[in-house]
């Protein structure tokens, strides 16, 4: 081989690389900080099973065949890098191998026929995949040429591998080996031809050349591998399979504990981020270098739209457009970016007042030309996101959509003023009456007249709070689902109390939609009453309630033990403190709210009361679980009209219909809500009941 061509080629190779890589990090650097380096145990292990394992890939059952394919392009290219490393060393000296993987090691020959199998194996998927893309087009891809010349350079970089593998053996086998080429041969293991039938293969397709173009050929492989690697390496941070490098990291770096990073605890008494605008997300350089990671890895693939419910029913929400969008206008703002981060150093390190001055006009005249929500994001594409996360659970690279999109909602709500007009009634009914239906906070305990309910303030030392929340106290349809909650508890004998009209909105659809002030004055109001009484646990009857609650107050010290009611009562009905008949008639299904399943990771509890009251069987809808489609009220969508495209639940309402139930139930007082009209405009509503699981267990209750 030749020493010198391959360091030219090493060294000018890299040099590049390593310049394109030095500028994509001081970009990400010069983004807001985030913490994502702690319980190292739990990162790798999301590291092996979702990146290298390819979870969500080959986990999905709609999309088992190309998630396979993917995996199996992912795992014989990771595998065929080793092989690189040992043609990197051949350039320098015949016959280089790895430790361990030489002639005289089992696990060399071991490694050379896995490689050969694997080389064949993703050549085929390969080719499948380009069948894929410009036959079958499912549509949630986009096809580009960038798609295909990747597709390509890996092709040519396993046939490359077979055909000097290939011309090797013809050479060693029929041309009595002229050049004394190096090849694995142990009188115990026996010759490397035997392990490798895939190049063997590819020999035979060869076998009629001379000696002299077999040698040809072996060096134009040679030399045709290292390049094409080389090319392909320099090629991937410039478009989306940067995601090639940077999807190990990022799964790496992914929220723990919480399906994602939680909306930030916004310091609203500091005057300075009113001044420099830095409440929320409202220019490009306040992403943190984490939601830069997630740009720079985004796939393209399509998943998110495919599974998102505004996308769907032709709302102008795209993630993969969105995801674009935001990373065109990082690129084109790096050099003002990494500069900026420079003087903003540079700033907290001086005290001299007109220097002060001087570097914040600096940084100012370096911010984005651009308004990010209006010239990047349009205003209606912001206001479209649900918060349902179906998007961040189909994502193979873990990226997070929803915080983002929040962080820039507090933005326009907080520093511009800049939100849907229909959110200011419910708006105002949070800052007067504490609910977002407007109604008298005195009547908050209406419902529960004559149903022998007491309050904290009646019984203090009550084992449970019942948070019944605003729907379940204001709601019409959702008072019902209250009164029968409150009748389980009774027949198990559970000491309760509810707040009564000292309860108020969690705040959670305050939150959702940007509001961090109201939010706050709703949490900290309602943390000062539970913590007055001492409460510790609480069966929340509302998803949204319980994730507030449980995962959100903690920022503001409001530790509690939160429940929802379909997980106690499974618990009451495991325990047999109360006990269940079969006598629901006709088929049932179950819609998983997106707070309650999403979120909350809670999916069979309220299966198992289902299946414990049904008399003619349980059915699964098509979409369920991680994948269920949200009923479209979530991220404050229960407050706004929606006047672009189909209506969500009416989507979700016709697949319901479609799988010829008799009875729909759920467990939210929003999805209860939503599908029951979805049922009422299509005249469903008498032949498809929709109840909550409270009320079928309440029914069904010895």
């Amino acid at each position: 081989m030749n020493p010198l061509l391959m360091s030219i080629l090493l060294i000018a190779a890299l040099t590049v690389f390593g310049r394109t890589m030095a500028r994509k990090i001081a970009l990400l650097k010069a983004l807001e900080p985030a913490d994502r380096t702690n319980h190292l145990k739990e990162r790798l292990r999301s590291l092996l099973v979702l990146a290298i394992g390819q979870k969500r890939l080959i986990g999905r059952a709609r999309e088992r065949s190309s998630g396979v394919m993917h995996a199996l392009i992912f795992w014989g290219f990771c595998i065929l890098l080793v092989r690189s490393l040992t043609l990197y060393g051949e350039g320098f000296q015949p016959g280089f191998h790895l430790p361990f993987l030489g002639d005289d090691h089992l696990s060399g020959y071991l490694y050379i026929a896995l490689k050969d199998i694997v080389e064949g194996v993703v050549l085929v998927m390969i080719l499948w995949a380009i069948i894929r893309r410009a036959v079958i087009k499912p549509g949630r891809m986009y096809n580009t040429f960038e798609a295909y010349l990747v597709l390509a350079l890996i092709g040519i970089l396993m046939a490359s591998d077979l055909f000097y593998d290939g011309a090797r053996y013809n050479l060693i086998q029929l041309h009595n080996n002229p050049g004394g080429l190096h090849f694995f041969n142990h009188s115990r293991y026996g010759s490397e031809f035997a392990w490798t039938p895939v190049s063997v293969g590819a020999a035979a397709l060869i076998s009629g050349l001379s000696a002299k173009t077999s040698a040809l050929l072996a060096t134009s492989m040679f030399w045709l591998h290292i390049c094409t690697q080389l090319v392909f390496l320099n090629l991937l941070p410039l478009g989306k399979h940067f995601h090639v490098i940077t999807a190990l990291p990022n799964v790496f770096l992914k929220s723990l504990g919480y399906p994602h990073e939680k909306t930030k605890l916004l310091d609203l008494e500091d005057e300075s981020v009113w001044e420099d605008e830095s409440l929320g997300i409202n220019h490009i350089h306040q992403l943190d270098w984490k939601q830069g990671l997630d740009l720079y890895t985004c796939t393209e693939c399509g998943r998110c739209k495919d599974v998102c419910p505004t996308y769907i029913t032709d709302k102008p929400l795209n993630l993969h457009e969105f995801n674009d969008s935001l990373k065109y206008e990082l690129i084109a703002n790096a050099d003002n970016l990494i500069r900026r981060s420079k003087l903003t150093a540079a700033l907290r390190q001086t005290e001299d007042a007109g220097e002060i001055e001087k570097l914040k006009e600096e940084i100012a005249s370096l911010n984005s030309k651009k308004q990010l929500i209006g010239d990047v994001i349009a205003e209606d594409t912001l206001w479209a996101c649900t918060t349902c996360r179906a998007c961040e659970e189909v994502c193979p690279v873990t990226i997070e959509h929803v915080p983002r999109i929040i962080a820039m909602r507090q933005g326009q709500t907080l520093m511009a003023e800049n939100y849907p007009n229909e959110l200011d009634a419910a708006l105002r009914g949070l800052e007067r009456n504490g609910n977002p239906w407007g109604i008298g906070y005195d009547k908050r305990a209406d419902w529960a007249k004559g149903l022998d309910v007491k309050t904290m303030a009646d019984d203090p030392d009550a084992d449970y709070l019942l948070w019944v929340g605003c729907a379940g106290s204001f709601d019409d349809r959702s008072k019902k689902v209250s009164t029968s909650l409150v009748k389980i508890l009774q027949h198990a004998g559970i000491r309760f109390a509810i707040l009564g009209v000292e309860e108020k909105c969690t705040g959670d659809f305050a939150r959702r939609i940007g509001n961090e002030m109201i939010y706050q004055m709703m949490a900290r109001e309602n943390i000062e009453t539970l913590n007055r009484y001492k409460v510790s646990k609480i069966i929340a009857a509302c998803p949204h309630c319980l994730n507030t609650l449980k995962h959100e107050y903690p920022q503001l010290g409001g530790h509690f033990e939160v429940i929802h009611h379909a997980e106690f009562v499974e618990q009451l009905v495991k325990d047999r403190t109360i006990q269940l008949t079969r006598s629901l008639e006709g088929v049932l299904t179950y819609h998983d709210p997106c707070y309650l399943g999403r979120y909350n990771t809670i999916y069979e509890q309220p299966r198992d009361l289902l299946r414990s009251v049904s008399k003619d069987g349980f059915k699964e809808l098509e979409r369920n679980r991680r994948e269920s489609l949200c009923c479209g009220a979530g991220g404050g969508r229960m407050w706004m009209e929606e006047k672009i495209g189909k209506r969500i639940n009416r989507e979700w309402s016709e697949k319901i219909v479609n799988q010829e139930v008799s009875t729909v139930a759920v467990g939210c007082p929003f999805c209860l809500t939503m599908i029951e009209d979805g049922l009422k405009e299509m005249g469903r509503e008498t032949t498809i009941r929709t109840a909550d699981i409270a009320e079928l267990v309440e029914k069904n209750m010895v």
